[in-house]
C-alpha cells in the first residue's frame, strides 16, 4: 500500500514526542532527499520521488520506540504493521546501508534472527538509486542541520567513538556520493552545498 506524503507528516507528528530532535532530523533528510531526487529526474534517471521523500520523512520513526541500534528495524516492522512496507523500506537502508548480510552478521551487535529478518525484509528488491540517495540524505543531516557528510561522520566519531561499523558507514557514504554523483554528471555535494547550515530549528552549525 501507497503512503501519500499528506500521510507520511500526520504519521510522523502521530509518533513525535514532544521536544525531540528526531522527527526534525527527519524532515531536514526528506528536504534534501527530495533535492536530490529531483536533480535526478531532470538528468533523465526515472525516479519516484514521492516515495523517497514518504521514506525519508519516516525513516527514523523507530525512534518514537527506541533510540538504540535496532530503531531502524522496529520502524520497519511499525511501518509494516500499518500496510506500508514500501515506505519502510527507508527505516531498513538507512540503517543497514547497503552492507552485505554477511558483513552485518559479522559485525552487528544484535542477534543473527535480527539480522535474518531484516535482509528477508530487504532483499526480495535489489539495492537501487533511490536506497543510496536516502543513505546519502540521512548522512547529511547532522541533528536537524544540513551539513556535508564528511562532517556528520566526524561528529558521530566524536559522539560514539571510532569503530568498524562507522568507518563503513562513512565509507559506504562516499560510495553513494559517488554513485549519485555519476548518474548526475557533477558532484551531489555542489547540488547541496546551498543547504549547508540550514538548520530545522533555526540555529545553524558550522559546517
Amino acid at each position: 500500500m501507497q503512503l501519500s506524503l499528506a500521510a507520511a507528516e500526520l504519521l510522523l507528528a502521530e509518533h513525535a514526542p514532544p521536544h525531540e530532535a528526531w522527527p526534525h532530523h527527519c524532515r531536514q533528510v526528506a528536504k534534501v532527499a527530495g533535492v536530490i531526487g529531483q536533480a535526478l529526474l531532470a538528468a533523465k534517471h526515472p525516479l519516484d520521488v514521492d516515495l523517497l521523500i514518504t521514506q525519508a520523512l519516516v525513516h527514523d520513526i523507530g525512534r518514537a520506540k527506541t533510540h538504540g541500534p535496532l530503531h531502524g528495524w522496529t520502524g520497519f516492522v511499525m511501518m509494516r504493521a500499518r500496510g506500508y512496507e514500501a515506505a519502510g523500506r527507508g527505516c531498513l537502508t538507512h540503517w543497514l546501508k547497503g552492507r552485505s548480510r554477511a558483513e552485518v552478521a559479522a559485525a552487528a551487535p544484535w542477534s543473527s534472527s535480527v539480522t535474518k529478518s531484516a535482509f528477508d525484509a530487504l532483499e526480495p528488491v535489489p539495492w537501487q538509486l533511490l536506497d543510496s540517495v536516502l543513505s546519502y540524505a540521512d548522512s547529511s543531516v547532522q541533528h536537524t542541520t544540513i551539513v556535508p557528510i564528511a562532517q556528520r561522520h566526524f561528529d558521530l566519531y566524536t559522539r560514539y567513538g571510532e569503530s568498524s561499523w562507522l568507518r563503513r558507514a562513512a565509507e559506504l557514504g562516499e560510495l553513494h556520493g559517488a554513485e549519485i554523483s555519476a548518474a548526475l554528471g557533477f558532484s551531489v555535494e555542489t547540488l547541496l552545498t546551498p543547504l549547508f547550515g540550514n538548520s530545522a530549528d533555526g540555529h545553524s552549525l558550522r559546517t
